[in-house]
Protein backbone atom coordinates (compact mmCIF):
# COMPACT_ATOMS: atom_id res chain seq x y z
CA UNK A 1 0.00 0.00 0.00
CA UNK A 2 1.26 3.39 -0.97
CA UNK A 3 2.41 5.77 1.87
CA UNK A 4 -0.78 7.63 0.16
CA UNK A 5 -3.27 5.25 0.14
CA UNK A 6 -2.11 4.66 3.85
CA UNK A 7 -2.80 8.05 5.45
CA UNK A 8 -6.59 7.63 3.43
CA UNK A 9 -7.07 4.42 5.11
CA UNK A 10 -6.41 5.74 8.52
CA UNK A 11 -8.16 8.70 8.04
CA UNK A 12 -11.10 7.31 6.90
CA UNK A 13 -11.07 4.43 9.81
CA UNK A 14 -10.74 7.36 12.13
CA UNK A 15 -13.96 9.04 10.62
CA UNK A 16 -15.96 6.00 10.82
CA UNK A 17 -14.91 5.44 14.40
CA UNK A 18 -15.80 9.23 15.52
CA UNK A 19 -19.22 8.86 13.47
CA UNK A 20 -19.97 5.46 15.98
CA UNK A 21 -19.36 6.85 19.18
CA UNK A 22 -21.18 10.23 18.22
CA UNK A 23 -24.23 7.55 17.30
CA UNK A 24 -23.29 5.67 20.39
CA UNK A 25 -23.67 9.11 22.90
CA UNK A 26 -26.42 10.98 21.31
CA UNK A 27 -29.54 12.00 23.20
CA UNK A 28 -32.33 9.40 22.31
CA UNK A 29 -33.86 9.53 18.69
CA UNK A 30 -37.20 11.77 19.46
CA UNK A 31 -37.42 12.74 22.98
CA UNK A 32 -38.38 15.55 24.08
CA UNK A 33 -37.09 18.01 26.89
CA UNK A 34 -37.86 16.49 30.26
CA UNK A 35 -39.53 18.79 32.66
CA UNK A 36 -43.25 20.66 32.58
CA UNK A 37 -45.37 21.19 29.70
CA UNK A 38 -48.71 22.95 29.25
CA UNK A 39 -51.31 21.92 26.80
CA UNK A 40 -53.66 24.75 25.05
CA UNK A 41 -56.66 23.77 23.59
CA UNK A 42 -56.83 24.94 19.78
CA UNK A 43 -60.02 25.37 18.70
CA UNK A 44 -62.37 23.18 20.23
CA UNK A 45 -62.53 19.77 21.58
CA UNK A 46 -65.68 17.82 20.57
CA UNK A 47 -67.45 15.16 22.16
CA UNK A 48 -69.41 13.01 20.31
CA UNK A 49 -71.99 10.90 22.10
CA UNK A 50 -74.71 10.65 19.11
CA UNK A 51 -75.06 14.45 20.16
CA UNK A 52 -72.30 16.50 20.52
CA UNK A 53 -70.98 18.47 23.08
CA UNK A 54 -68.41 21.37 22.27
CA UNK A 55 -65.92 22.60 24.81
CA UNK A 56 -64.26 25.87 23.75
CA UNK A 57 -61.74 25.83 26.77
CA UNK A 58 -58.88 23.22 27.71
CA UNK A 59 -55.39 23.05 29.42
CA UNK A 60 -53.35 20.12 30.51
CA UNK A 61 -50.69 20.30 32.58
CA UNK A 62 -47.86 17.87 33.55
CA UNK A 63 -44.39 16.35 32.98
CA UNK A 64 -42.30 14.90 30.96
CA UNK A 65 -39.98 12.44 33.07
CA UNK A 66 -35.95 12.42 32.62
CA UNK A 67 -36.21 9.73 29.63
CA UNK A 68 -38.01 12.54 27.53
CA UNK A 69 -40.97 10.16 26.50
CA UNK A 70 -42.79 9.21 29.78
CA UNK A 71 -45.72 11.50 30.79
CA UNK A 72 -47.65 12.68 33.99
CA UNK A 73 -51.03 14.75 33.86
CA UNK A 74 -50.61 16.77 36.97
CA UNK A 75 -54.27 18.56 36.33
CA UNK A 76 -56.93 19.28 33.42
CA UNK A 77 -59.63 21.65 32.94
CA UNK A 78 -62.50 21.79 30.35
CA UNK A 79 -64.76 24.82 29.87
CA UNK A 80 -67.17 26.70 27.68
CA UNK A 81 -68.89 23.35 26.98
CA UNK A 82 -72.65 24.24 27.91
CA UNK A 83 -72.51 21.74 30.57
CA UNK A 84 -70.00 20.49 33.51
CA UNK A 85 -67.25 18.41 31.89
CA UNK A 86 -65.23 17.67 34.81
CA UNK A 87 -61.62 15.52 34.10
CA UNK A 88 -60.42 13.20 36.79
CA UNK A 89 -57.29 12.50 37.21
CA UNK A 90 -54.32 10.29 37.15
CA UNK A 91 -53.49 10.24 33.98
CA UNK A 92 -50.23 9.21 32.55
CA UNK A 93 -48.75 8.74 28.57
CA UNK A 94 -45.93 9.01 26.46
CA UNK A 95 -44.95 11.43 23.65
CA UNK A 96 -42.69 9.42 21.13
CA UNK A 97 -42.34 8.54 17.91
CA UNK A 98 -44.88 11.29 16.51
CA UNK A 99 -47.05 9.88 18.79
CA UNK A 100 -48.96 11.23 21.86
CA UNK A 101 -50.94 8.91 24.34
CA UNK A 102 -52.81 9.80 27.24
CA UNK A 103 -53.49 6.68 29.17
CA UNK A 104 -56.51 6.47 32.26
CA UNK A 105 -58.44 9.29 30.49
CA UNK A 106 -61.43 10.05 32.30
CA UNK A 107 -63.53 11.99 32.32
CA UNK A 108 -67.65 13.08 33.77
CA UNK A 109 -70.51 14.92 32.67
CA UNK A 110 -74.15 14.98 33.74
CA UNK A 111 -74.19 11.84 35.59
CA UNK A 112 -71.83 9.81 32.75
CA UNK A 113 -68.49 9.20 33.09
CA UNK A 114 -65.82 8.10 30.51
CA UNK A 115 -62.57 6.10 30.16
CA UNK A 116 -60.13 5.40 27.31
CA UNK A 117 -56.82 5.87 26.16
CA UNK A 118 -56.08 8.57 23.88
CA UNK A 119 -54.06 8.50 21.14
CA UNK A 120 -52.87 11.25 19.15
CA UNK A 121 -50.36 12.06 16.56
CA UNK A 122 -48.29 15.34 16.91
CA UNK A 123 -46.18 17.91 14.66
CA UNK A 124 -43.66 19.03 14.63
CA UNK A 125 -42.26 14.95 14.37
CA UNK A 126 -38.76 16.42 15.42
CA UNK A 127 -40.64 16.10 18.93
CA UNK A 128 -39.10 19.32 20.58
CA UNK A 129 -41.71 21.29 22.06
CA UNK A 130 -43.48 23.39 20.51
CA UNK A 131 -45.98 20.36 19.71
CA UNK A 132 -49.02 20.32 18.29
CA UNK A 133 -51.00 17.24 19.20
CA UNK A 134 -54.02 16.40 17.25
CA UNK A 135 -56.25 13.55 18.99
CA UNK A 136 -59.39 12.91 16.29
CA UNK A 137 -62.27 10.25 17.40
CA UNK A 138 -60.65 8.55 20.32
CA UNK A 139 -63.08 5.81 21.84
CA UNK A 140 -63.78 6.55 25.46
CA UNK A 141 -66.33 3.94 26.86
CA UNK A 142 -68.88 4.21 29.74
CA UNK A 143 -67.44 3.62 33.25
CA UNK A 144 -70.68 4.81 34.99
CA UNK A 145 -74.39 6.62 34.68
CA UNK A 146 -77.66 5.80 34.06
CA UNK A 147 -79.47 3.92 30.81
CA UNK A 148 -79.20 7.71 29.43
CA UNK A 149 -75.67 7.25 28.80
CA UNK A 150 -74.09 6.17 25.58
CA UNK A 151 -71.79 3.32 25.50
CA UNK A 152 -69.36 5.12 23.92
CA UNK A 153 -68.04 8.53 23.36
CA UNK A 154 -65.66 9.90 20.90
CA UNK A 155 -62.88 12.59 21.44
CA UNK A 156 -61.55 14.99 18.93
CA UNK A 157 -59.53 17.82 19.96
CA UNK A 158 -56.18 19.93 18.64
CA UNK A 159 -53.73 21.25 21.93
CA UNK A 160 -50.23 23.04 21.77
CA UNK A 161 -48.01 21.01 24.14
CA UNK A 162 -45.05 24.11 25.51
CA UNK A 163 -42.57 24.43 28.09
CA UNK A 164 -42.14 27.48 30.09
Amino acid sequence: MSRTTKIAAVAASGAAAATAVVGLTAAPALAVTPGTFTATLQGNMVINAGVSVTCTSSVLKGTVAADGTTTKYTSATAGGCGATVTPALPWSGSISGGVVKINGFKMSAIGCTYTGNLTGSYTPTTANFPLTVTFTNQPATKLSGGILCPATVKVTATYKYTQP
